[in-house]
């Protein structure tokens, strides 16, 4: 049964005093006839866990688990924006909405976004501010998620003053245990809406004796199968599954449902020599599903002729990685937990094989061959003769989140940049590497003009706040520095290109240097031509609230939008200090964000009555922004420093 604020309240206190509980039936069923029963959450019940699973980024002594001990008179607070309160589910669940209580709140309003972990970065599924009219508990609901962990991202609070302190006294997490897997049969996306699947093959555990079904491309690109191969909800990952009875290879006692490499366009297998040039694969992803009796998956693997050369295994919990035919060469973990996702990384070069886990270099393996190739999936290391039962529902299973290739002649070339990594060749001429000094180039940037203020070279700023002046905006020692005074001026800059379509990549950081004051936001974006962004769409690609910032944030509009949908992606720590190289690819199939050399989003498609497809701006322009959201007075000063700027057919 779920209760109001009132009657959870009644019910907290009286748990406390039994002696209460009969006093308050007669109350409970005024209620109950009152207010009748709640609807929006009927079968939900509270997932919320306990103590030792939550953690938080800060605190000052009011710790994080204090905000699962029932108790109004205990906090969290934690100082700053961008301080996060995270609670670990344990397993993956379907969240429908997260109640909070405020220290405070009948005079603080807490400003924050609730968010999700979509297996790859953090999603956000409510943005705004508690109602500072209550210290109990607000219920705020969202569309229904799976995900096995859930935060409170803190941007402080109004009202009492103003101030950076994240304060919570109670939070609560409802919906229902698991994650529906067993039942969703895919959903309307395809493994290439997900994955770039140009240059790979898909064998699958179906088809006839040591002779299992392929799908090649062109067909890879319109092909799923259920249950084998096909995206789940909530649409941000491909999920490989391989039975033990599953029809295997003729070189292979073991199924499997797994890419393979081949050459450019995906017509002919491909084979690459680990002593010329540079060969790299980056996958993102987690073991979800073991066999039983030999609970072992292979999730990506260098094969060389006829054999592997190196694979990722998982026995258990203990995650390996082989070499040749030592399954146990090098142990990453012991305490693997299935649904973890992580990044596997292999840099072939040289006659070596490095291999990074999460980033951290685990094993270097000699290797000298000409005949290798990269695979990645559900390879399943168990079979009927191993494992019982023999049947469907004896599995293993991966899901993949992302995945990228690269083959280079230039082994010093830097694979921090997106342009580098996935060979969009040369720049454009209105690229700039900013290699002068004085104002920016006026055949290549547009800057703010009229008088606006009694300056010269100014117009009002965002929503009417400051102004945008040209003179914010110069060039020196190699680099662009856009600044924002204390007054609210700021630097505001249009490229002079508008297209359908491009690739853009910019090498930035941002810094605070003032004290104190209301924060600028930092942007990189692309602007429709036309202007009108519920019309014609608006891709923020880069955009965070304070220029001292440790999370990445984009906004992705949709054209052909009156009501303003948007998708939101959250991606932490990233901090903003330090410099990186941000990239946006815009092409007809799908918008990608890409920062040092990764990519973090992909976005495509989801035209409905109220949107067009999200990639489908008429034509647009870059621009880069440094925004005053505060008022003509009172800001933070701040710079945001830009090294060059490269754009791309």
């Amino acid at each position: 049964m779920r209760h109001t604020l009132l009657s959870r309240f009644l019910l907290r206190r009286s748990a406390r005093r039994p002696w209460a509980i009969a006093a308050l039936a007669p109350v409970m069923a005024v209620l109950a006839m009152l207010l009748g029963p709640s609807t929006a959450h009927a079968a939900d019940v509270q997932i919320t866990p306990a103590a030792g699973a939550v953690t938080a980024s800060t605190h000052d002594g009011n710790e994080p688990g204090n905000v699962v001990d029932d108790d109004y008179d205990t906090r969290w607070s934690g100082e700053g924006d961008g301080a996060w309160l995270q609670l670990d589910l344990g397993a993956t669940m379907t969240v429908t909405h997260i109640k909070l209580a405020v220290h405070k709140g009948t005079t603080r309003q807490n400003v924050f976004q609730l968010q999700y972990w979509d297996g790859s970065s953090w999603a956000t599924v409510h943005d705004g501010r508690t109602s500072g009219t209550t210290t109990g508990l607000e219920s705020f609901d969202f569309d229904p998620v799976q995900t096995s962990k859930v935060r409170y991202l803190g941007h402080g609070y109004t009202g009492e003053g103003e101030g950076d302190w994240n304060s919570l006294t109670e939070v609560e997490v409802w919906g229902s245990p698991g994650d529906g897997d067993d039942d969703d049969g895919g959903g309307t996306k395809l493994p290439s809406d997900v994955l770039d699947l140009s240059n790979w093959k898909v064998t699958l555990p179906i088809g006839d004796d040591e002779d299992p079904t392929e799908i090649f491309q062109p067909e890879l690109d319109t092909y799923s199968h259920d249950p084998f191969f096909l995206v789940p909800d909530p649409g941000d990952a491909v999920r490989f599954r391989a039975p033990v009875n599953g029809v295997t290879t003729g070189g292979s006692s073991n199924p499997r449902s797994e890419l393979r490499e081949m050459e450019s366009g995906g017509g002919d297998e491909i084979e690459w020599s680990s002593t010329s040039g540079t060969h790299t694969m980056t996958v993102r992803e987690s073991f979800t599903h073991l066999p039983e009796e030999k609970p072992e998956v292979v999730g990506a693997q260098i094969h060389g002729g006829d054999d592997d050369v190196t694979a990722l295994r998982l026995e258990g919990s203990k995650l390996w990685i082989t070499k040749g035919d030592t399954t146990n060469h090098h142990l990453i973990t012991d305490d693997y937990t299935l649904g973890t996702v992580f990044e596997i990384k292999y840099v072939v070069s040289d006659g070596e094989i490095k291999i990074y886990f999460n980033g951290e270099l685990e094993t270097t393996i000699d290797h000298s061959d000409s005949t290798n190739y990269f695979k990645t999936g559900a390879y399943t290391q168990a079979h009927c003769g191993n494992s019982s039962p023999c049947s469907d529902d004896n599995y293993g299973e991966v899901k993949i989140y992302g995945l990228d290739v690269t083959h280079g002649d230039d082994q010093g070339s830097d694979q921090t940049q997106a342009a580098v990594r996935h060979n969009w060749g040369a720049p454009l001429p209105i690229s700039d590497e900013f290699d002068y000094t004085g104002p920016v180039d006026s055949a290549k940037w547009a800057t703010p003009s009229g008088d606006f203020g009694g300056t010269e070279g100014c117009w009002e700023g965002h929503a009417g706040n400051g102004r945008r002046c040209a003179k914010n905006s110069t060039v020196a020692n190699g680099m662009l520095t856009m600044r924002g005074e204390a007054n609210g001026d700021t630097g505001w800059l249009r490229q002079k290109r508008d297209a359908q379509y491009g690739r853009w990549e910019i090498r930035s950081r941002s810094e605070n240097i003032g004290s104190s004051g209301g924060l600028y936001h930092a942007l990189h974006l692309i602007w429709p031509t036309a202007g009108n962004r519920l019309e014609n769409g608006e891709y923020d690609w880069v955009e965070y609230s304070n220029p001292d910032a440790q999370c990445l944030t984009a906004f992705l509009h949709y054209p052909e939008s009156p009501s303003d949908k948007k998708e939101r992606r959250d991606l932490c720590p990233v901090n903003m200090n330090e410099w990186h190289n941000f990239a946006f690819e815009w092409t007809p199939e799908a918008l990608v964000g890409y920062i040092d050399g990764a990519e973090w989003f992909r976005l495509s498609g989801g035209a409905d009555s109220d949107r067009g497809n999200i990639q489908s701006m008429p034509s647009g322009h870059l621009n880069i922004q440094l925004d005053n959201f505060t008022g003509d007075g009172g800001l933070r000063p701040a710079v945001f420093e830009v090294d060059w700027v490269r754009v791309y057919e």
